[in-house]
């Protein structure tokens, strides 16, 4: 590890793991029914942002060459430690990760699974509820409001298996799921993925190259990905699928793609014989624009999981996948050992907590304040920042630096969090985890509070006092979301700005925040408007569907899970993006540049310089890191991932 990486890096995870001490300390404090389990589970987690694989990442050219991704050993897996500890384990041994650069810097294969499957856990209860926030959009895999969204993780994360998966529980590696077998590197625009054999889909239809082929054709074209899928989309741009033979894909990328694997994590799989049929078309040529209902109420995928029936209003049912091939690389891919998995839905936290405490519920999100009400609870930093997206583009106050930064002046941000959250997170100046490569301490530290400066600023920026600007959220993404939304709005009104809240359901907020520049708009329709550079083209194109009206400014959490900057860089700063505000010429000239720069200092360095950016310009008010409870009946077994993905397949009852 570099001293430019450990010497930004070590503070800030003392402060994370500090945070998450607290939380166990209150535990105690407050007397919680299972602080035992608490603790632990919050400790591996925090560990997670913390790695981003930085031995590979800060190895500096003279020490080894760039490192290329590859896919994790079995035999390789580790204990968790906390991140502290495992960032000492490094310095301690500084050959440590030169060898790991260096043995994967040449285009190699990545090496085959050896270990056998891991053993499959006995669960003594056969049905598992578990509870979110809202009912889901979505639980169809190709649907365009598939991705990131617990109450979404479904088509997510159990009736789906991604290309590849980043293993917490392995020292952060990058590994493949049921599908994937390992991989190689053989251009800088081209990766070769093997496929495991013996891979069957939901209903029956054997998974090969051709069925992969279509999946990253169409999740990595701009026009069905960039407006159905931003999660896929946004991690890696344009990319291709290629068949090499039944059993041997290739991944080619619109431009260099060095971390590739490391961003295939949303990257989804279905029969494609089935979706064919159920959109009405015969080949990728022929897709409608719009997706009929089956689309989105159903998947025939990978996953551990298949669907039973969606009883709207009510609950989702899914069974067990008896023809789940676990793959050994993963606990993740293990063969899921509880039959029966139901999806219910409550708005209010408390609700939630209440229907663990009443014994109606297996798992749920729940507030901090409501963690002594249930059987037992474990908390983790879910690699999520809750921001305040702003428009930087159409609206024409929001569209002056002055006033953004007037808005981040305006806010008592810590006050604000003491309050709410009883100082157990604290304010945060960026819109990626404490770890991700490209954070520092300087761009992550939050606007200082000063009113004065702010109506100044207001003043110099010639600020219409009559113009509205509205802040947009859903209810209880995260608990008690709406009480900062509310004392944020506040704060604006004090010095001088007219803001109103406007809470909504998710679906609505996806309409109102998809209103980009890049929302249903390919680079061609962008260079073709009229305007001398990007910003100036968005302008004249003026704000995206379906609204065509400025998002003013939306309030939510957004997650880095590849633990690298060009994650937040492409899907909240990029002039293509459907989920973005901004849009400028240099900044996306450095957005591409970076993300086509092999893994290793420059890298880094670069990665620094666009996050440095964002923190300047004010492209955010600023919000914090993301610290969540979950409940837990008594008898269920559970350990977070450091992202917010919900895998049942790794759930099980001991009693």
């Amino acid at each position: 590890m570099t001293d430019k990486i450990s010497g930004i890096q070590r503070p800030l995870i003392r402060t994370v793991m500090s945070l998450i001490a607290l939380l166990a300390i209150l535990a105690v404090a407050c007397g919680a029914s299972a602080p035992e389990e608490a603790a632990p589970a919050a400790a591996e987690p925090a560990a997670a942002p913390q790695l981003a694989e930085p031995a590979a990442l800060a190895i500096p050219a003279t020490t080894a060459p760039a490192a290329q991704e590859t896919m994790a050993k079995p035999a390789e897996s580790m204990e968790a430690k906390p991140a502290d500890t495992m960032a000492r384990a490094a310095e301690s041994d500084p050959a440590q990760p030169a060898q790991a650069a260096a043995s994967a810097a040449s285009p190699t294969a990545a090496p085959a699974p050896t270990a056998a499957p891991p053993p499959q856990v006995e669960s003594v209860r056969d049905t598992l509820i578990f509870v979110t926030n809202e009912e889901p959009t979505t639980i169809g895999a190709a649907s365009p409001n598939c991705g990131g969204n617990i109450q979404n993780t479904i088509c997510d994360d159990m009736v789906s298996d991604p290309l590849t998966w980043i293993d917490d529980h392995n020292n952060f590696k990058v590994v493949g799921m049921t599908g994937i077998e390992g991989w190689e590197q053989i251009d800088a625009d081209r990766w070769r993925f093997q496929l495991r054999q013996g891979v069957t889909f939901h209903n029956g239809a054997p998974w090969n190259a051709e069925q992969a082929a279509f999946w990253i054709d169409f999740f990595g074209d701009e026009e069905t990905s960039g407006h159905h899928n931003s999660n896929d989309f946004s991690f890696h741009g344009v990319i291709g699928g290629e068949v090499v033979d039944d059993y041997t894909l290739d991944v080619v990328c619109g431009t260099a793609c060095p971390i590739l694997p490391r961003t295939t994590i949303f990257t989804k799989f279905q029969d494609v014989e089935w979706f064919l049929d159920a959109v009405g078309a015969t080949s990728a040529n022929d897709l409608p624009i719009e997706f009929p209902a089956e689309i989105h109420r159903n998947s025939v995928g990978l996953g551990p999981y298949k669907i039973v029936e969606w009883r709207s209003g009510i609950e989702i049912e899914l069974e067990a996948n008896e023809d789940y091939n676990p793959n050994p690389a993963t606990s993740f891919s293990q063969a899921p050992s509880i039959n029966t998995v139901i999806q219910q839905w409550r708005n209010e936290p408390a609700v939630r907590a209440s229907m663990l405490q009443a014994g109606e519920a297996d798992w749920a999100e729940i507030a901090i304040d409501d963690r002594d009400r249930v059987p037992k609870w474990v908390s983790a930093t879910n690699n999520e920042v809750f921001r305040f997206t702003i428009d930087t583009i159409f609206d024409p106050e929001l569209s002056k630096k002055d006033v953004r930064a007037a808005l981040n002046h305006a806010v008592d941000c810590q006050t604000i969090l003491e309050q709410i959250y009883g100082g157990l997170v604290s304010c945060y100046g960026n819109i990626a985890q404490v770890g991700t490569v490209g954070i520092t301490e300087y761009n992550s530290a939050p606007h200082a509070y000063d009113p004065d400066l702010a109506m100044q600023l207001l003043q110099q920026a010639n600020y219409d006092p009559e113009h509205e600007i509205v802040l947009t959220m859903r209810s209880n993404r995260i608990p008690k979301d709406v009480e900062v939304g509310e004392a944020y709005v506040t704060s604006w009104n004090a010095v001088g700005i007219k803001a109103t809240l406007n809470v909504v359901e998710s679906s609505v907020y996806s309409q109102i925040h998809r209103s980009t520049c890049g929302h249903q708009r390919t680079r061609e329709e962008i260079a073709n408007a009229a305007g001398a550079d990007l910003h100036a083209k968005c302008v004249t194109l003026g704000p995206g569907p379906p609204r065509h009206a400025s998002l003013s400014v939306a309030a939510g959490p957004t997650s880095t899970e590849s633990l690298d900057y060009s994650r937040q860089a492409v899907l909240r700063n990029s002039c293509y993006s459907r989920s973005s505000g901004v849009c400028y010429q240099d900044l996306q000239d450095m957005i591409e540049e970076a993300g086509a720069t092999p893994t290793g200092d420059l890298r880094v360095q670069r990665m620094e310089t666009i996050a440095d950016y964002v923190h300047d310009n004010f492209h955010f008010v600023h919000g914090f890191q993301v610290v969540s409870v979950y409940a837990l009946s008594e008898g269920l077994e559970w350990t977070p991932h450091y992202a917010p993905r919900v895998r049942a397949n790794t759930m099980y009852f001991s009693k």
